[in-house]
């Protein structure tokens, strides 16, 4: 029998795919009783997953579907590679970094060309192969499991192999950044290897182009605010941009090209 993590993301799949999703039905297809059911909807309706509607839920606009790595090269391609430029100016000779995997943080592994002395962590695979070509750059990678559509590592292995470590600074390109959901990522393993990342970091370092704010992905990787810099467009709207600075969390904001 699948555990209540694994049954409640698929529960939120199983609504955003059909649109509606009645609680009866789940039961059957879950294999447990209504109760159970009703206790996973109000589990995520709280936060913000579904709404739950007549003894059904429906999905809540709010939550995003997950794009396969090319997709997501090609959504706001431009704000992410000045995003990219911007973060790598925050890491200097001598940095041990971890850059998570994504489109964003590969961003910033094209402007660590001419960095000397640096090493880089990542379980990104377009990240190492970005890095390939930075002779300066010291690569590690995670080791782990691929998930293909997004090329990236994470698992047991992957985890395993970074409890060793320590580095000044991790890099996190996130799904979404939620005032109640916090930085949230579609994989379950992804987010487990991720708070890891966090904390073997001295720094964490989150850098979000302003699509994301008010979204939210199945798995927190961490709470709103606990971070210790962002790297964001000018679009941030302004409660989370008063949020951040009342948490005291430094947010550098790149002026979009026009």
């Amino acid at each position: 029998m699948k555990s209540a993590i694994e049954r409640r993301m698929e529960i939120v799949n199983v609504v955003n795919l059909e649109g509606k999703a009645r609680v009866e039905d789940l039961a059957e297809k879950f294999n447990v009783s209504s109760v159970t059911i009703r206790s996973d909807l109000s589990f995520l309706e709280k936060n913000g997953y579904v709404v739950r509607s007549h003894g059904a839920a429906i999905p809540n606009s709010g939550v995003i579907a997950e794009l396969t790595i090319h997709e997501k090269r090609r959504h706001n391609a431009g704000v992410k590679s000045l995003l990219g430029q911007a973060a790598a100016k925050l890491i200097h000779h001598g940095d041990t970094v971890i850059l998570d995997s994504g489109t964003t943080t590969r961003e910033i592994a094209a402007s660590l060309k001419s960095m000397e002395n640096v090493v880089v962590m990542t379980n990104g695979l377009d990240v190492a192969m970005e890095l390939a070509s930075a002779p300066g750059v010291e690569v590690l990678m995670s080791g782990g499991v691929l998930r293909k559509e997004a090329l990236s590592f994470s698992g047991s292995l992957a985890e395993a192999g970074l409890k060793n470590f320590r580095f000044d600074k991790v890099f996190l390109g996130v799904d979404g950044f939620d005032l109640r959901a916090g930085i949230t990522t579609h994989s379950e393993q992804e987010a487990s290897l991720n708070r890891l990342m966090c904390e073997i970091s001295e720094q964490v370092i989150a850098v979000a182009d302003s699509t994301k704010f008010g979204k939210r992905s199945c798995h927190m990787i961490r709470e709103f605010g606990n971070i210790d810099i962002l790297v964001t467009d000018a679009d941030i709207p302004e409660d989370y941009l008063a949020g951040l600075r009342e948490m005291k969390v430094e947010v550098i904001i790149v002026e979009k090209e026009h």
